[in-house]
Protein backbone atom coordinates (compact mmCIF):
# COMPACT_ATOMS: atom_id res chain seq x y z
CA UNK A 1 0.00 0.00 0.00
CA UNK A 2 2.92 2.08 0.46
CA UNK A 3 4.05 1.78 -3.10
CA UNK A 4 0.22 2.96 -3.97
CA UNK A 5 0.59 5.90 -1.97
CA UNK A 6 4.52 6.94 -3.16
CA UNK A 7 3.00 6.47 -6.83
CA UNK A 8 -0.24 8.66 -6.00
CA UNK A 9 1.96 11.29 -4.54
CA UNK A 10 4.54 11.63 -7.33
CA UNK A 11 1.24 11.15 -9.54
CA UNK A 12 -0.07 14.25 -8.28
CA UNK A 13 3.26 16.25 -7.86
CA UNK A 14 4.05 15.58 -11.71
CA UNK A 15 0.47 17.39 -12.42
CA UNK A 16 0.72 20.22 -10.09
CA UNK A 17 4.05 20.60 -11.74
CA UNK A 18 2.58 20.19 -15.36
CA UNK A 19 -0.06 22.86 -14.50
CA UNK A 20 2.51 25.14 -13.20
CA UNK A 21 4.36 25.26 -16.51
CA UNK A 22 0.86 25.73 -18.43
CA UNK A 23 -0.07 28.30 -16.39
CA UNK A 24 3.16 30.00 -16.57
CA UNK A 25 3.05 29.77 -20.63
CA UNK A 26 -0.35 30.64 -20.91
CA UNK A 27 -0.62 33.26 -19.07
CA UNK A 28 -0.42 36.07 -21.25
CA UNK A 29 -2.60 36.99 -24.12
CA UNK A 30 -0.43 38.29 -27.27
CA UNK A 31 -1.18 39.83 -30.44
CA UNK A 32 1.67 40.43 -32.85
CA UNK A 33 0.75 43.50 -35.70
CA UNK A 34 4.06 43.78 -37.04
CA UNK A 35 6.01 41.77 -37.52
CA UNK A 36 3.21 40.58 -39.87
CA UNK A 37 1.93 36.89 -39.32
CA UNK A 38 -0.03 34.88 -41.45
CA UNK A 39 -3.14 35.15 -39.40
CA UNK A 40 -3.03 39.15 -39.69
CA UNK A 41 -4.83 41.36 -42.23
CA UNK A 42 -2.40 43.63 -44.38
CA UNK A 43 -1.56 46.82 -43.06
CA UNK A 44 -2.38 50.15 -44.80
CA UNK A 45 -1.56 53.52 -44.86
CA UNK A 46 -3.94 56.53 -45.00
CA UNK A 47 -4.05 60.38 -44.71
CA UNK A 48 -6.73 63.27 -44.09
CA UNK A 49 -7.15 62.97 -47.55
CA UNK A 50 -10.06 60.26 -47.02
CA UNK A 51 -12.03 63.64 -45.48
CA UNK A 52 -10.90 66.05 -48.27
CA UNK A 53 -7.28 66.75 -46.73
CA UNK A 54 -4.03 67.16 -48.58
CA UNK A 55 -1.99 65.11 -46.64
CA UNK A 56 -0.16 61.83 -47.84
CA UNK A 57 1.03 58.94 -46.61
CA UNK A 58 2.96 56.12 -48.66
CA UNK A 59 3.67 52.86 -47.37
CA UNK A 60 6.47 50.10 -47.80
CA UNK A 61 7.08 46.93 -46.24
CA UNK A 62 10.01 44.98 -45.77
CA UNK A 63 10.63 41.62 -44.29
CA UNK A 64 11.65 43.59 -40.63
CA UNK A 65 10.71 46.98 -41.21
CA UNK A 66 7.12 49.15 -41.86
CA UNK A 67 8.03 52.28 -43.36
CA UNK A 68 5.49 54.92 -43.60
CA UNK A 69 6.59 58.22 -45.83
CA UNK A 70 4.53 61.04 -45.08
CA UNK A 71 3.58 64.79 -45.94
CA UNK A 72 0.92 66.29 -43.89
CA UNK A 73 -0.23 69.68 -45.68
CA UNK A 74 -2.57 72.06 -44.43
CA UNK A 75 -6.18 72.51 -45.20
CA UNK A 76 -7.71 70.32 -42.62
CA UNK A 77 -8.88 71.23 -38.67
CA UNK A 78 -6.00 68.83 -37.95
CA UNK A 79 -3.99 67.14 -40.64
CA UNK A 80 -2.91 63.67 -39.84
CA UNK A 81 -1.46 60.06 -41.63
CA UNK A 82 -0.71 56.83 -40.54
CA UNK A 83 -0.81 53.23 -40.54
CA UNK A 84 -3.61 50.99 -39.38
CA UNK A 85 -3.74 47.35 -38.66
CA UNK A 86 -7.65 46.30 -39.11
CA UNK A 87 -8.44 43.69 -36.72
CA UNK A 88 -10.77 42.02 -39.33
CA UNK A 89 -11.43 40.96 -42.90
CA UNK A 90 -13.88 40.59 -45.53
CA UNK A 91 -17.60 41.12 -44.43
CA UNK A 92 -16.43 40.79 -40.67
CA UNK A 93 -15.12 44.18 -41.39
CA UNK A 94 -17.87 45.68 -41.68
CA UNK A 95 -19.97 44.18 -38.50
CA UNK A 96 -18.21 46.84 -36.45
CA UNK A 97 -18.20 43.80 -33.71
CA UNK A 98 -14.15 44.05 -33.32
CA UNK A 99 -11.94 42.47 -30.85
CA UNK A 100 -12.40 42.07 -27.37
CA UNK A 101 -9.35 44.18 -25.72
CA UNK A 102 -10.99 44.40 -22.33
CA UNK A 103 -8.47 42.19 -20.86
CA UNK A 104 -5.42 43.61 -22.96
CA UNK A 105 -3.14 45.88 -20.25
CA UNK A 106 -0.16 47.26 -22.88
CA UNK A 107 1.60 47.56 -26.02
CA UNK A 108 5.05 47.53 -27.27
CA UNK A 109 6.12 49.27 -30.18
CA UNK A 110 10.03 49.58 -31.01
CA UNK A 111 10.11 52.10 -33.85
CA UNK A 112 11.65 55.43 -34.93
CA UNK A 113 10.40 58.54 -36.21
CA UNK A 114 11.40 62.39 -36.96
CA UNK A 115 8.53 63.88 -34.50
CA UNK A 116 6.76 62.11 -31.48
CA UNK A 117 3.79 59.84 -32.41
CA UNK A 118 0.50 58.66 -31.61
CA UNK A 119 -0.78 55.02 -30.69
CA UNK A 120 -4.58 54.40 -31.61
CA UNK A 121 -7.44 51.91 -31.37
CA UNK A 122 -10.47 52.95 -33.30
CA UNK A 123 -13.69 51.41 -31.31
CA UNK A 124 -16.84 51.34 -32.62
CA UNK A 125 -19.20 53.81 -30.94
CA UNK A 126 -22.32 52.60 -30.82
CA UNK A 127 -24.11 55.38 -31.17
CA UNK A 128 -21.57 57.26 -34.35
CA UNK A 129 -19.58 54.78 -35.92
CA UNK A 130 -21.53 53.02 -39.45
CA UNK A 131 -19.53 50.24 -41.10
CA UNK A 132 -17.57 51.17 -43.80
CA UNK A 133 -16.71 54.51 -42.65
CA UNK A 134 -13.52 54.75 -40.65
CA UNK A 135 -13.71 58.27 -39.95
CA UNK A 136 -16.76 57.67 -37.73
CA UNK A 137 -15.00 54.84 -36.02
CA UNK A 138 -13.78 56.55 -32.17
CA UNK A 139 -10.02 56.59 -31.62
CA UNK A 140 -8.49 56.43 -27.99
CA UNK A 141 -5.13 57.73 -28.57
CA UNK A 142 -2.08 57.44 -27.00
CA UNK A 143 1.34 59.88 -27.11
CA UNK A 144 4.66 58.19 -27.85
CA UNK A 145 7.88 60.33 -27.89
CA UNK A 146 10.00 59.12 -30.50
CA UNK A 147 13.73 59.51 -31.28
CA UNK A 148 15.94 58.99 -34.70
CA UNK A 149 17.17 55.81 -33.64
CA UNK A 150 14.88 52.65 -32.65
CA UNK A 151 13.58 52.41 -29.42
CA UNK A 152 11.50 50.10 -27.40
CA UNK A 153 8.32 51.60 -25.90
CA UNK A 154 6.35 49.85 -23.57
CA UNK A 155 2.80 51.33 -23.00
CA UNK A 156 -0.14 51.08 -20.40
CA UNK A 157 -3.41 50.75 -22.07
CA UNK A 158 -4.60 52.60 -19.08
CA UNK A 159 -3.46 55.76 -20.00
CA UNK A 160 -5.46 55.68 -23.81
CA UNK A 161 -8.18 58.23 -23.75
CA UNK A 162 -11.02 59.51 -26.24
CA UNK A 163 -9.19 62.04 -28.97
CA UNK A 164 -10.81 65.51 -28.29
CA UNK A 165 -10.68 66.61 -31.93
CA UNK A 166 -13.02 64.11 -32.91
CA UNK A 167 -15.87 64.71 -31.00
CA UNK A 168 -15.09 68.23 -32.45
CA UNK A 169 -15.42 67.29 -35.85
CA UNK A 170 -18.51 64.92 -34.84
CA UNK A 171 -20.19 67.62 -32.92
CA UNK A 172 -20.29 64.98 -30.07
CA UNK A 173 -20.21 65.93 -26.07
CA UNK A 174 -17.18 64.51 -25.48
CA UNK A 175 -17.07 61.66 -22.30
CA UNK A 176 -15.07 59.25 -21.24
CA UNK A 177 -16.29 56.30 -22.44
CA UNK A 178 -13.55 53.43 -24.12
CA UNK A 179 -15.59 50.72 -25.42
CA UNK A 180 -12.39 48.02 -25.60
CA UNK A 181 -14.39 45.71 -26.04
CA UNK A 182 -15.58 46.35 -29.62
CA UNK A 183 -11.83 47.75 -31.15
CA UNK A 184 -11.69 47.44 -34.75
CA UNK A 185 -8.71 49.04 -35.86
CA UNK A 186 -5.32 49.88 -34.35
CA UNK A 187 -3.18 52.65 -35.89
CA UNK A 188 0.27 54.58 -35.75
CA UNK A 189 -0.31 57.93 -36.74
CA UNK A 190 1.68 61.41 -36.59
CA UNK A 191 1.81 62.74 -33.51
CA UNK A 192 3.12 66.36 -31.73
CA UNK A 193 5.95 67.87 -33.53
CA UNK A 194 5.32 67.02 -37.43
CA UNK A 195 6.18 69.96 -39.29
CA UNK A 196 3.65 70.86 -42.64
CA UNK A 197 4.93 70.28 -46.07
CA UNK A 198 7.90 68.28 -44.77
CA UNK A 199 8.50 64.77 -45.88
CA UNK A 200 8.50 62.70 -42.61
CA UNK A 201 8.70 58.99 -42.05
CA UNK A 202 7.72 56.84 -39.38
CA UNK A 203 9.98 53.12 -39.23
CA UNK A 204 8.13 50.23 -36.96
CA UNK A 205 10.10 47.01 -36.13
CA UNK A 206 7.80 45.77 -33.69
CA UNK A 207 4.03 46.11 -32.78
CA UNK A 208 2.88 43.62 -30.06
CA UNK A 209 -1.12 43.87 -27.91
CA UNK A 210 -0.29 41.80 -24.50
CA UNK A 211 -2.86 41.20 -21.83
CA UNK A 212 -3.53 39.17 -19.25
CA UNK A 213 -5.16 35.49 -20.43
CA UNK A 214 -8.24 35.04 -17.29
CA UNK A 215 -9.49 31.94 -18.93
CA UNK A 216 -6.30 29.84 -19.18
CA UNK A 217 -5.41 30.88 -15.99
CA UNK A 218 -8.18 30.16 -14.17
CA UNK A 219 -8.44 26.70 -16.11
CA UNK A 220 -5.19 25.61 -14.69
CA UNK A 221 -6.03 26.23 -11.21
CA UNK A 222 -9.62 24.52 -11.70
CA UNK A 223 -7.89 21.54 -12.70
CA UNK A 224 -5.34 22.28 -9.72
CA UNK A 225 -8.03 21.87 -7.83
CA UNK A 226 -9.60 18.89 -9.04
CA UNK A 227 -6.12 17.42 -9.00
CA UNK A 228 -6.41 18.45 -5.36
CA UNK A 229 -9.44 17.09 -4.31
CA UNK A 230 -8.92 13.59 -5.58
CA UNK A 231 -5.59 13.40 -4.11
CA UNK A 232 -6.76 14.39 -0.78
CA UNK A 233 -9.57 11.99 -1.18
CA UNK A 234 -7.33 9.20 -2.26
CA UNK A 235 -5.22 9.31 0.83
CA UNK A 236 -7.97 9.49 2.71
CA UNK A 237 -9.92 6.14 1.43
CA UNK A 238 -6.28 4.82 1.63
CA UNK A 239 -6.11 5.27 5.46
CA UNK A 240 -9.35 3.92 6.22
CA UNK A 241 -8.97 1.15 4.31
CA UNK A 242 -9.92 -2.07 6.07
CA UNK A 243 -5.92 -3.22 5.04
CA UNK A 244 -3.96 -0.14 6.46
CA UNK A 245 -6.65 -0.13 9.05
CA UNK A 246 -5.61 -4.59 9.94
CA UNK A 247 -2.21 -3.43 9.50
CA UNK A 248 -1.92 -0.62 12.40
CA UNK A 249 -3.21 -3.13 14.50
Amino acid sequence: MKKAFFKWTFAYALVAVVLGVVGYCVREDRLVLWPQNENATLPRGYADSRESGFSTAELLESDSVLALQVVLNSGLYHPYAGVEFPLESGYESFSLTGKDFSNMDSAVIRFRAGSDVAFIFRVADPAVSRPGDPTSLRPLRLEVPATRFYTEHRLALSKIRPSQIWFDVHGIKPDSNLYLDHVVQVAVETGKGTLLGFPTEIEIQRLEIFGTNHFGIRLCIILFLIATGLYIGGIILWKNSPQKKQKSH
